[in-house]
């Protein structure tokens, strides 16, 4: 089979490196029906990343280099949130030996923060990592866990550096974990988890932070572990008055409509904030690469359509060895200063040109897979979503994961699964109709439409006309397809 995929490689000196090697589209075609439930469950606070920069790479590139790389991520992806990462062991390496030296080399002498911020980013959120040696316990098992007995003083850790870093540097964070991914390395029961919010909550207040909020677990996977911590925080009240948003990580797991339920009002909104806090993949990627933009822009789809409300990718950009660059949205290296885009990039950019922060997302239902939750296993082969924006346009999103020979990401848990456990094989190609119930005494909307697949990037599409809220198109394998339709402020005066 002839194939052709056309990627962008590298951006230098402004010139733009297509390559081409991908599979022609499927003919097969069978009938999809989203349905578009009516009234907001959450409102969309937008994107963003991390950014590590733990070697100063960053800081090393030329002027021009750097502007390029914080354009891309925070002008042109529209990105909101700086997840910067705090490793606790070089800030307190002994007990009240407490010292900012590599983080504000990490992230203020590069200008990585300046740079984010002068470019559009909006919220910084800390990212505590590991712990020190001093306050950790080894079980029998051989795992690392973090002392009982430690929980306050650890709290009282976070609060100095946030404090420090607010008197010292004058960069005032806007969120906090406690700890990324509590249940991996260095662990934390449920219970400690939930008391280390409630002290960091009056450590924070006692030095006059009561506007930093507190998110937790991040816990790697959206699974029973995270529900397990999610109760604990709901059964410590000090711990749940005190929690700013609950935050778990989309890998192989990501949130489901168990988790969305946690935290659902009663009334069809949101008791906390969901915050997704790092999204991605490892291993080698080639500029692209379709099957990676699309399981990327799955998840985002999905944690979306179960109540997420800030949706942060792993890592903006790094100078990163070929065998771990699928980490980052674009990587680049320093001698020569070349940046490389990955069409997970451009699908990125899509998504966030389809949802505008302050978006009202509305829950989706397939007649294909029901929720089409991201979960331990194979993925679902449609996955939507939809919101109202602060315009009063309505916006649409449609992932379609089917293609040949499709496996799991590298490093999954599931990525043993046989070729058809893992992905779905052959590609398809889906007829979807969309019914959004609010729409069905509308007048005709026109949409625009966008679609990212192997042959194109965010590339603009036939516009399509909504009928009594109805609305179809063919989504073909490995493809995004997004909907928007133009502004209408007195429609979205009059929606719930």
């Amino acid at each position: 089979m002839r194939s052709l995929r056309v990627g962008i490689a590298v951006i230098s000196a402004g010139l733009l490196v297509l390559r081409a090697n991908a599979e022609e589209p499927a003919a097969t075609n069978a009938g999809v029906t989203v349905t578009v439930l009516p009234g907001p469950r959450q409102t969309f606070a937008g994107f963003g990343s991390s950014v590590a920069n733990f070697n100063n790479h960053y800081g090393e590139l030329p002027r021009t280099t750097r502007d390029e790389l914080s354009r891309m991520i925070w002008r042109d992806l529209k990105f909101k949130t700086l997840r910067l990462w705090m490793m606790t062991p070089e800030f307190a390496p002994t007990p009240g030996a407490h010292d900012l030296t590599v983080f504000r080399q990490t992230y203020l002498d590069s200008g990585i923060i300046d740079d984010a911020k002068r470019d559009g980013a909006k919220i910084l959120l800390l990212a505590p990592d590991h712990v020190p040696d001093y306050m950790q316990e080894k079980h029998a098992d051989g795992t690392i866990w973090l002392k009982p007995s430690e929980n306050s003083a650890y709290a009282r850790l976070l609060a100095d550096f946030i404090a420090r870093l607010k008197g010292e540097c004058g960069v005032a964070l806007d969120a906090t974990g406690i700890q990324n991914e509590p249940s991996d390395e260095q662990k934390f029961a449920p219970e400690q988890i939930a008391d280390i919010v409630a002290c960091l909550r009056n450590e924070l207040d006692e030095r006059g932070l009561k506007s930093v909020k507190i998110i937790a677990s991040e816990n790697a996977s959206a699974n029973e572990i995270f529900l397990r911590e999610i109760d604990a925080l709901k059964a410590n009240p000090r711990a749940w008055q005190a929690l700013g948003g609950i935050a778990s990580h989309s890998y192989n797991m990501a949130a489901t409509e168990e988790i969305s339920s946690r935290i659902a009002d009663g009334q069809g909104g949101n008791l906390r904030e969901y915050w997704m806090t790092e999204s991605g993949e490892g291993g080698h990627e080639e500029p692209g690469d379709a099957p990676r933009a699309m399981n990327l822009s799955g998840r985002f789809l999905n944690d979306l359509n179960h109540r997420v409300t800030h949706w942060i990718h792993f890592l903006a950009f790094e100078n990163v060895r070929l065998d771990d660059n699928a980490t980052c949205l674009l990587t680049f290296t320093n001698d020569p200063p070349e940046i490389t885009r990955f069409l997970k990039f451009d699908a990125i950019m899509q998504l966030s040109d389809t949802f505008d922060i302050g978006a009202k997302v509305r829950h989706c239902q397939s007649s294909l897979e029901g929720e089409m939750e991201w979960t331990y296993g194979q993925k679902p082969r449609l996955t939507a979503a939809a919101a109202q924006n602060p315009d009063g346009s309505w916006s649409i999103a449609l992932l379609n994961y089917t293609g040949e020979h499709l496996a799991a990401i590298a490093g999954w848990q599931d990525e043993k699964m046989s070729t058809s456990q893992a992905g779905h094989s052959p590609p398809q190609t889906f007829n979807v109709t969309i019914n959004v119930t609010e729409l069905k005494d509308h007048v005709p909307l026109t949409f625009s439409v966008h679609r990212t697949n192997a042959l194109m990037a965010n590339s603009s599409a036939p516009a399509l006309i909504m009928s009594g809220g109805q609305i179809t198109l063919p989504v073909a394998s490995l493809e995004l397809a997004t909907l928007r339709s133009a502004p209408d402020p007195v429609s979205f005066r009059k929606s719930p």
